[in-house]
């Protein structure tokens, strides 16, 4: 499907806006309120109907405008183009789709060019906006994953929201190891339950036997009732055997009498319809009479009134000519309006040859070419004509500003240069610059060695006074010992305890040993320092200062400032010469659309003088309004054949004329014998005799239906007394007689076999209401007789009554041991509470089990697309995501278990969604969506409607994605943007302005 014109009657704030040559990749570009989203809302209006005012989505009614809706014209593949208008009328709009062949249809045709498509799935597959990408900003963890699956399954997250919703559903009631959901809670409640019913249950054994026992004694109870209730139907029934017992008698006497009968044959109601026969043939023997008498005085009246029979046999035709007098007045009008008309066209014809200066003719006007194919032709020839004249003017106004443009830019680059360094003063400055840096560099060194030299001095004389401080310590501590040690030595000796000499001497040794070592320490580390970091310190710095003498007094600040001036004049420069270029390549397209434009002129005028020439008309009258001449030639076209015509009329009207005139000139000479030559007069005079003869007509024809209805009757009549004495003949013969008396005679013996058959009617009936049946009656006629079979079964029911008895007696008993050990109440109310919670578990675990089902058939689908389909789906989606990324990742593969994908870099590192950032996450979705459009509905080639889903993209990113719909050539792309830096990316053509809600062509 692809768009070629979007026509908009009203819609929103638009109102009779025209959009034509959409061309496969068409950008529509347009500040806020420009009027995008309206155009977007119209497109999925006209397809798929106006959204409903139940439903969430603007319907865009218009405000000042009355009339709502538009057309959109498309070319369908194997259909070729089809326009498709819908206006105001039922909630979603009126329909009506025009074909390319002329075929017309409503909603039916509409929905068999879009293939079934619904408007849903349209939005989701086709229809980018920023609303997907916002959902991945608001997603995180798993749900990433998750959300992109959703999105090259079904372009949007209903997959997603349909798994959150069941799984949400199912842990409100059940969850594994929770205690809070419903289930959960019922379940520990019904073990519970369960528990006490079988501590019970087992307290309690005799219970079951009894229960059986109670069982067994009911169904032996309903079997007694049975076999009571037959056997008491069957007392009944032989009760009612005894009592009609004398009607059985008396049957069979009747069918002993009627067999005395059975030879009698007589009709039915015979001696009735035989007098009813008699008294029915008087009147008409009567009536014979008179008919034939009243016939011979009517014939004689009939001759007075015969009339002229050749006039009456051609009455229609004399009256069909008396009709045409008003049809001749109208021709003799009709006449002279035509010679009227015709004089006027011949006026009109003279006057449009003086305004085409030419001298038609009918021969010459006839062989001029006015098809629809040359009127649309010079239509669009008078229609490109303003075009291109508009086309003109706009270009001069664009070659204007382009020229002024690079005007400026060429003097602000001559300027900037003009304020660049030469090379020799640039070399000076970053000399001079080293210099000051050098000695900077020095002067800190310098201050470095200097500050550490008097740290090194400060710590020397810091170390000597905690040497003098350790030294003091030192001394009384090692005083102290040496006190302890020689009172051992003196101890021990004075009491001969040689073991406290030996330590204390020991003692003494090891201390002056101690302190005799650490105070050489002390000393060489001094020494050290002196020798090694003052004096190294010293003589760096003296070398310092001898290089500082070569440096001069340059001002560093003002050199760096200098050359930051020029590094920022040379950025500038380089800026307005990638400028200057960008200005060359739109002047330069200027220049071409202007080649392109005198070509087309060119072009224009050839077809100009190819249309003169068919037309027959001056070249000089076809470069003005070449659509105004080609009317004037066709209305007198049209002038010529209405001439014709009028005058094939005229000659049509003389012929009708000059037939009425000869017709009644031959009725005159027929029948009013004169040749009078006025018509009129004729006419007249034929009326007059023509109406005498007819009332003669009248009256003949009345007495000859008189006559006519009298002879018919007395045929009736007679016809009439023949049946009645066929009739009469026929009741002797069924009755096999020959006479009124003997007929009679049999009659009455009828009237015998009537009255046995009423009879024996009477008791049939009087024994089938008691219900004897045939059967009984066979019973009884082979000798068995009611009263005994009666006793029988008198005693059989006191036998059933008395075990009926028995057993009431039984099951008392057990009911009231039954009764004392559910005393207590326990047993019987746990099982009714366990059946209770059971029931309500079950009804409830079947609400929980329609959830699981239905997240196991979700998931049992997405492994099946995850084999059947979505390989196919990653592999496009992969080249597209690889394209989008610059080759920064290679593949996207599905997660083994689960929804989600793994991203593979060409490091071969692999990551799961939602360790990737937010810009690669929507190149993900976006490859996703767009191998959606070409694999799984590749057989649906509808546009591609983009609202602004870039934006988050930086510049390269943006030229990789929009070089990635370039390849789509089966789908045609419609991109809709605020931002005007992206308008670079495409060509001048593809561009669309909407500036105050009216569309104008980029040049």
């Amino acid at each position: 499907m692809h768009l070629i014109e979007i026509h908009i009657y009203g819609y929103g704030k638009l109102e009779n806006v025209k959009l034509t040559n959409l061309n496969n990749i068409q950008v529509f570009y347009g500040e806020n309120e420009a009027g995008k989203s309206t155009i977007m809302s119209f497109i999925h209006s006209i397809l798929f109907g106006f959204p409903t005012k139940q439903q969430a989505e603007l319907r865009y009614e218009p405000k000042r405008h009355s009339k709502y809706g538009g057309l959109i014209k498309a070319k369908f593949t194997g259909k070729g183009i089809a326009v498709i208008e819908r206006v105001a009328g039922k909630a979603t709009g009126d329909v009506s789709v025009t074909l390319e062949d002329g075929t017309v249809g409503g909603e039916g045709l509409l929905h068999d060019l879009l293939n079934g498509m619904d408007k849903g799935t349209f939005q989701s597959i086709f229809s980018f906006n920023l609303q997907g990408l916002q959902n991945i900003h608001q997603l995180k963890g798993e749900d990433l994953g998750r959300y992109l699956f959703s999105a090259g399954a079904l372009g949007t997250e209903r997959l997603l929201n349909a798994e959150k919703l069941l799984q949400k559903e199912m842990e409100q009631r059940f969850k594994p190891g929770g205690k809070r959901p419903h289930l959960n809670e019922k379940l520990k409640e019904l073990r519970e339950v369960y528990e006490a019913l079988k501590k019970a249950e087992s307290e309690n054994k005799d219970y079951q036997q009894l229960n059986t026992d109670r069982e067994e004694t009911e169904r032996k109870l309903k079997d007694l009732s049975v076999q009571l209730a037959n056997s008491e139907s069957q007392v009944y029934k032989l009760k009612e055997l005894e009592r009609v017992w004398p009607l059985m008698i008396e049957e069979k006497q009747l069918k002993t009498q009627l067999t005395e009968y059975e030879k009698l044959s007589f009709p039915t109601d015979g001696i009735s319809r035989l007098d009813r026969l008699i008294e029915q043939k008087k009147p008409i023997q009567a009536r014979l009479s008179w008919l034939a008498e009243k016939s011979e005085s009517l014939k004689g009246e009939a001759e007075k009134f015969k009339p002229d029979l050749d006039l009456l046999k051609h009455e229609s035709e004399v009256s069909n000519e008396l009709e045409k007098i008003p049809l001749y007045n109208q021709i003799v009008q009709e006449q002279e309006k035509l010679n009227r008309r015709v004089d006027e066209i011949n006026e009109e014809i003279n006057q449009i040859n003086d305004q085409l200066d030419t001298r038609y003719t009918q021969e010459s006007i006839s062989m001029v070419n006015t098809s629809v194919l040359m009127k649309d032709n010079a239509e669009d020839i008078q229609l490109k004509q303003q075009q291109l004249k508009e086309r003109k003017h706009s270009l001069d106004v664009s070659f204007l500003e382009e020229k002024t443009a690079m005007e400026e830019l060429e003097q602000a680059s001559e300027a900037k240069k003009r304020e660049i360094l030469d090379k020799h003063t640039r070399a000076r400055l970053n000399q001079q610059l080293d210099t000051i840096e050098h000695q900077e560099r020095l002067e800190a060194d310098l201050r470095t060695i200097e500050e550490r030299v008097k740290g090194f001095q400060s710590k020397q004389t810091s170390e000597q006074e905690r040497k003098r401080t350790e030294q003091k310590r030192q001394g009384a501590f090692v005083l102290m010992l040496s006190f302890i040690f020689l009172t051992l030595v003196i101890s021990g000796f004075l009491n001969n305890q040689w073991v406290l000499t030996t330590s204390g001497v020991a003692g003494l040794v090891i201390l002056i040993v101690m302190y005799f070592r650490s105070k050489a320490s002390v000393s060489s580390y001094n020494v050290d320092l002196d020798d090694e970091g003052i004096a190294s310190l010293n003589k760096r710095a003296k070398e310092l200062k001898e290089q500082l003498k070569d440096a001069g007094g340059l001002n560093g600040t003002s050199i760096r400032l200098a050359i930051e001036k020029d590094e920022a004049n040379r950025r500038k420069l380089a800026e307005l010469a990638a400028r200057i270029d960008q200005q060359n390549n739109r002047y330069e397209r200027i220049i071409q659309a202007f080649e392109k434009w005198e070509k087309e002129t060119r072009q224009l005028y050839d077809r100009q003088e190819e249309l003169a020439q068919n037309l027959m008309i001056p070249k000089e009258l076809a470069r003005g309004k070449v659509y105004d001449a080609f009317l004037l030639v066709e209305g007198l076209k049209q002038r010529f054949r209405e001439k014709a015509r009028l005058e094939k009329q005229l000659l049509d009207l003389e012929k009708k004329k000059q037939a009425i005139t000869e017709n009644f000139q031959e009725l005159s000479e027929r029948f009013l014998l004169n040749r009078t030559a006025n018509i009129q007069e004729v006419a007249v005079l034929l009326r007059k005799k023509l109406r005498e003869e007819i009332d003669k007509q009248g009256k003949f024809r009345e007495i000859s239906l008189k006559l006519q209805e009298m002879s018919e009757e007395s045929s009736q009549l007679k016809q009439e007394l023949l049946q009645f004495q066929v009739e009469e003949e026929g009741l002797y013969e069924l009755a096999h007689v020959d006479d009124e008396e003997t007929f009679r005679q049999m009659g009455y013996r009828a009237d015998q076999l009537k009255e046995l058959e009423n009879r024996l009617a009477a008791v049939l009936l009087q024994l089938e209401t008691a219900g004897i049946t045939r059967e009984d009656r066979e019973a009884i006629a082979q000798g068995k007789k009611p009263d005994e079979e009666l006793q029988m079964q008198l005693k059989f029911i006191e036998e059933c009554k008395s075990e009926q008895s028995r057993l009431h007696d039984a099951f008392a008993e057990i009911k009231h041991r039954m009764g004392l050990l559910e005393e207590g109440g326990l047993y019987a109310d746990l099982l009714h509470r366990y059946r209770q919670m059971k029931y309500e578990f079950e009804e409830e675990s079947k609400e929980w089990a329609r959830y699981a089902v239905a997240k196991e058939i979700l998931s049992n689908t997405v492994e099946s697309y995850k084999t059947e389909r979505l390989p196919k789906l990653l592999d496009k989606a992969g080249e597209f995501f690889k394209l989008l990324t610059d080759d920064e990742y290679i593949r996207i593969l599905p997660q083994g278990t689960g929804t989600g994908f793994i991203l593979e870099r060409k490091d071969h590192t692999l990551f799961v969604a939602e360790e990737l950032s937010q810009a690669t996450a929507e190149q993900v979705y976006v490859s996703l969506r767009l191998a959606l459009t070409v694999t799984l509905f590749s057989r649906f080639p509808f546009p591609i409607i983009i609202d602004d889903s870039f934006v988050n993209f930086d510049k390269n990113r943006a030229q990789r994605m929009i070089s990635l719909l370039r390849t789509f050539s089966e789908n045609q792309i419609l991109f809709f943007t605020c931002h005007q830096y992206i308008l670079n990316e495409f060509q001048t053509e593809e561009i669309l302005m909407l500036k105050d809600n009216i569309p104008q062509q980029v040049s």
